[in-house]
């Protein structure tokens, strides 16, 4: 089945997506397997990275053309707006994980931003990562956050019981969704989690770090939020996702139109050292 969707999306890449209602449904439930197929830690990203990258290119032609029909259907464009950003997103962290350096803080804010899609892509997959990348750059209150999450799907995973009795208090005024993709196997392996709760347990001891989500203030309210989320739960404002970071952007910046962004990804014009520049001083 995993072939099968690569070659789908590789047809669809190739031969264009007309519009019909059917094939849309079809074009969006592809793609959105395709983002949601589980893989392990040990799979190269050569392995999968291209197969998101072509469905990258799909959603965006599908986008344009949805937006551009004489007739456009707002839902399929929401529903196509949001898996082309989990697609775009995937990319960038993938790109920029491999650059490292100062693209480290970048791909740190893409893996926190990606959280908010685990309804999509693995969940276990995205807490981990987000974890780690908050480890790394020294936000442990939010990698505990995270890790402990990662944790409780994966043993929710190993019990079968599903994830109906996983505590959600932590991401109660977020908008992480708490209908997870769930696989069949778990992203790391048996004596990697195992690593990791040891981890957590010793973090837990710290009484230094504090089990919480990272907050900013709300630019309207300024009611303390947790700094990924794109809704307010308390004035109610939404924010647009940067097209580069996936994190709020909080107000007008002059911020890069995703339809640019976008653009700049297919005709070779994207140069992605300075829209890393243009995030990293705003």
């Amino acid at each position: 089945k995993s072939n099968e969707l690569e070659q789908a999306v590789h047809v669809f890449l190739v031969y264009g997506t007309p519009l019909s209602p059917s094939n849309v449904a079809l074009y969006r439930q592809v793609c959105k397997e395709l983002l949601g197929k589980g893989r392990s830690s040990a799979t190269q990203e050569g392995q999968w990275l291209p197969a998101v990258q072509e469905c990258r290119e799909v959603l965006y032609k599908l986008w344009v053309a949805l937006k551009s029909a004489p007739t456009p259907d707002h839902n399929d464009i929401k529903d196509v707006d949001r898996l082309l950003h989990v697609a775009h997103y995937e990319c960038l962290h993938a790109v920029c994980k491999s650059k490292g350096g100062v693209y480290s803080e970048i791909q740190q804010r893409l893996a926190t931003a990606l959280v908010r899609y685990c309804d999509v892509l693995p969940a276990d997959r995205v807490f981990y990562e987000a974890g780690q990348a908050c480890k790394a750059a020294g936000k442990l209150n939010q990698a505990f956050v995270f890790t402990n999450r990662f944790l409780d799907i994966c043993d929710a995973m190993e019990e079968g019981e599903g994830t109906s009795m996983i505590e959600n208090t932590d991401f109660e005024s977020t908008d992480v969704p708490f209908d997870f993709n769930i696989q069949d196997k778990t992203f790391l392996g048996e004596p990697e989690r195992d690593e990791v709760r040891d981890w957590v347990l010793t973090l837990s001891m710290d009484n230094k770090v504090e089990p919480v989500l990272h907050a900013r203030a709300c630019y309207k309210c300024s009611s303390q939020i947790y700094e990924g989320t794109l809704l307010c739960p308390s004035c109610g404002v939404k924010f647009k996702p940067c097209v580069v970071t996936g994190m709020p952007v909080a107000r007008g910046r002059g911020e890069l139109a995703p339809d640019e962004v976008f653009l700049n990804f297919h005709n070779g014009t994207f140069n992605f050292k300075d829209y890393v520049e243009f995030t990293l001083k705003a």
